[in-house]
């Protein structure tokens, strides 16, 4: 069960995001974009990008804890590996320029899935060597999928600051999300993750219809 004192927690924090939201968003529209607003396809994206991205960082740094102990040289180290996947993520978007995204969504729903039938405790009782090998490769694959995605994502955006709140606002739900794992075990949100990611692929062939740079050559116009 979701206990009473958290579900207010909640429910607190969640108004208190709304409000600013709806306090300090500016409401224009975009010039730099076709229809002269930014696409809701990509909007609706990066949101949910956010929420699930949440999700896979905290199941991370807690698998990894729970694995290797609770230890500040743990989590140092998990934190690196995070920053290194978003690093990579961000240099393999700069150098290659994706233009399909769903192998990545592909290999994305791929590692969360053998996260979700992974029991945590999987990796007990290894060589220690394996052991970080796999685990590592288990707990960090999704967060480079997830990069990349968001990486091409943001650079697709013609309105970036708008872009990066909104992916801000799905971070909030996303760690509100996390609660859940009080209902189905912290190995199983992983599945929430699924679902939000799922979201954020809907009218994908959308938002990926006009090249960035067009948008940009025609708003100019």
């Amino acid at each position: 069960m979701i206990p009473t004192l958290s579900l207010r927690g909640m429910l607190i924090m969640g108004g208190t995001g709304v409000l600013l939201i709806f306090l300090f968003m500016r409401r224009i529209k975009s010039p730099q974009s076709l229809n002269g607003e930014e696409s809701f396809a990509l909007n609706l994206r990066l949101f949910f990008l956010g929420a699930g991205f949440m999700l896979i960082e905290t199941k991370a740094v807690v698998t990894m804890a729970l694995l290797f102990g609770s230890t500040w040289v743990v989590n140092s180290v998990v934190f690196f590996a995070l920053l290194l996947m978003i690093l990579f993520a961000n240099y393999w978007t700069i150098k290659f320029k994706p233009s399909r995204l769903w192998p990545y969504y592909a290999g994305l729903l791929i590692a969360l899935t053998l996260n979700t039938i992974a029991p945590i405790d999987f990796f007990l009782g290894m060589n220690r060597s394996i052991q970080i090998l796999g685990s590592c490769l288990l707990v960090f694959a999704p967060i480079l999928f997830a990069g990349i995605i968001f990486a091409d994502s943001f650079r697709r955006t013609a309105n970036p600051d708008r872009a990066f709140g909104i992916n801000i606002a799905g971070a909030i739900v996303g760690g509100l999300a996390e609660y859940s794992s009080m209902l189905l075990g912290f190995q199983y949100v992983a599945l929430i993750a699924i679902v939000f990611y799922v979201l954020s692929a809907i009218g994908i062939g959308k938002s990926e219809g006009v090249p960035f740079d067009m948008r940009l050559d025609v708003s100019r116009r």
